[in-house]
């Protein structure tokens, strides 16, 4: 059965109809006979009713036999968009307007899962649904998947893309064992932009964590300790920190229960804001900004860093390492009192952690910029009575930006006027102010409201313990740069832009799921035999896991699809994940 256009022709005009035909023998010749007569082939296109036709033919269509279609991840990332209801979810909160083809939540569905499966810049996704088994496993032929669709699925995404975040957030906590948002790590990260974007609310300047200034838009990760995301949110290249923090906290304390707890950077590190977070019994685990004055009352307090216990703490990193090789970390839990004049006062705690590689950095840093300063003024003091330094006041403005206030302390300048020609600098070490700041280096402040744990008191250990699962959602930063090569966005509306970070914080969360179930499923620090090349045995990642299932296809035969043989990794994986198989596999 196919469709085929007959042409009629009324006086001097020629009319094309649309007919539905199927061939059959009729005294062993192939025959045509029309099955329905669809329309005239203009009204049809006017009314939109074409498009409708060749979608819902692409549906029914089968491919011929001998067909293969690439599975390969989208076998377990089907499975999880389906336990997470994301078609349902962003069909009921942006509904089409009248019949369509295609749902909104069926184009974002496809596109969570391109992202994940076939991730690369937003084009040829059509390309892409062609050739692996989108129809066949989420629904979507491949011919609905152009471009303008696309398009209207992510403006349609946008304005309640804050909505479905928050839902998906209750359906994995709520569907998923590991899904636990007691406890969540907060971190920024920033994505580049390509282009102008003169009148973007999203994209602007703005510096990153690697201290480069460009365009760009901030986004705020919430991670489990299971590395599960479950919220990710956009923010404007150029916003500060903490007003990021303070709105996703506002809006994951409207979606979870009591209790949470969050652990964040230096960047909520204020003492009004620490104050605000407690007044809203929200528990936090955050390093003290430097200007909170906790150095003073570090002094004032405990001394120096002999009053310091040593602590039984290993990084992850070091667990491996013999113990002459691993960072030394010493802690002390203190009281720490703060009053806010709108809030009042505020009985929080301060763990003073020192680490020795932390010492280290420091001191070498310093070292660095000494040096570089003292380099400077050397190539000053060369050029005296030349072009660029013939005045005092020439010397002074480029002493002033060579020594800034970090160091200002630290090394004395003297210049002197012009004589005989040329002006005069002279500058040493100050010994006494580079020791006073050493006796400090590597210590820094947890500021905690934690309760203590069941029958014992809370320790600086415990602290230092939570603090130190930050990594997690580092990690997870990484994966949404590296694994799912995010960049480059060529997108230049801003709607579309919210929609497709949106979906990409879907593709995080099915992305944690993953990794986090089949870790539950194994066993604490247990390696999955064969995941690797070579058949090694490594503890399962979601990259790695995803990669075992490239090369997975299915081949349409007279009795219908089928499975390549799977591999024992494969076949272990899904038997972990409860996964079922849609299809048969292939028999030797």
């Amino acid at each position: 059965m196919y469709p085929k256009v007959k042409r009629v022709r009324r006086g001097d005009r020629v009319y094309e109809y649309l007919e539905l035909v199927e061939g059959h023998r009729v005294d062993g010749q192939v025959r045509q006979r029309v099955v329905a007569k669809l329309g005239r082939l203009d009204e049809l296109t006017a009314t939109g009713r074409l498009e409708q036709l060749v979608a819902g033919l692409a549906r029914l269509d089968s491919p011929p036999v001998g067909t293969r279609r690439e599975v390969g991840p989208l076998l377990l990332v089907t499975h999880y968009l389906n336990r997470l209801g994301l078609t349902e979810i962003v069909d009921d909160t942006a509904p089409m307007r009248g019949r369509a083809s295609a749902t909104h939540g069926e184009i974002i569905a496809a596109l969570v899962a391109n992202r994940l499966c076939g991730p690369a810049p937003l084009y040829d996704v059509a390309g892409w649904a062609t050739s692996a088994a989108v129809a066949e496993l989420i629904g979507v032929p491949a011919l609905l998947l152009n471009d303008d669709r696309l398009g209207r699925a992510l403006e349609a995404l946008a304005p309640v893309a804050e909505q479905v975040r928050c839902q998906l957030l209750l359906r994995a906590i709520e569907t998923f064992a590991v899904a636990d948002a007691s406890r969540l790590h907060l971190d920024l990260t920033a994505v580049r932009f390509a282009g102008r974007h003169t009148d973007s609310a999203l994209v602007a300047k703005g510096w990153a964590a690697d201290r480069s200034f460009g365009r760009q838009v901030k986004t705020l990760q919430a991670t489990t300790t299971t590395g599960v995301s479950l919220y990710f949110r956009p923010h404007k290249g150029s916003a500060n920190e903490l007003p990021a923090f303070t709105a996703a906290l506002d809006a994951l304390r409207a979606c979870l229960p009591a209790g949470l707890v969050a652990v964040a950077d230096s960047g909520l590190g204020y003492l009004t804001t620490l104050c605000a977070l407690d007044t809203a019994a929200t528990r936090f685990v955050v390093p003290l900004r430097a200007d909170t004055g906790w150095a003073q009352r570090f002094r004032a307090d405990a001394g120096t860093l002999d009053a310091l216990a040593e602590l039984d703490y290993r990084s992850q990193r070091e667990q491996h390492l013999p113990p002459d090789r691993r960072t030394v970390y010493k802690g002390l839990l203190r009281p720490f009192t703060v009053t806010d004049r709108q809030t009042g006062q505020h009985r929080l705690r301060v763990a003073y952690i020192h680490s020795s590689e932390e010492a280290a950095s420091v001191t070498e840093a310093r070292e660095r910029t000494l040096t570089h300063a003292e380099t400077a003024l050397t190539r000053i003091r060369n050029g005296l009575g030349g072009r660029y330094y013939k005045t005092k006041t020439q010397v002074d403005t480029r002493v002033a930006k060579i020594i800034g206030p970090h160091i200002a302390d630290l090394i004395t300048v003297t210049t002197g006027p012009a004589r005989h020609g040329k002006p005069s600098i002279h500058w040493q070490r100050n010994h006494d102010a580079i020791t006073a700041a050493a006796q400090l280096d590597g210590l820094y402040a947890l500021a905690t409201n934690l309760p203590d744990p069941p029958n014992r008191e809370l320790t600086a250990l415990d602290v230092l313990t939570v603090y130190k699962d930050q990594w997690i959602v580092e990690q997870r930063h990484r994966d949404l740069k590296q694994t799912l090569k995010v960049r480059p966005i060529f997108l230049h509306n801003d709607d579309r832009i919210e929609a497709l970070i949106a979906i990409i914080g879907i593709a995080l969360l099915i992305y944690g799921l993953i990794e986090a179930e089949l870790r539950h499923a194994l066993g604490p620090d247990t390696p999955l035999p064969g995941l690797l090349p070579e058949h090694r045995a490594a503890i399962p990642t979601s990259r790695a896991v995803l990669t075992a299932f490239h090369g997975l296809h299915l081949t349409y035969t007279p009795t219908g699809p089928h499975l390549d043989r799977l591999t024992p990794p494969q076949r272990a994986i899904l038997a972990h994940l409860d996964i079922p198989l849609p299809w048969p596999e292939k028999t030797n």
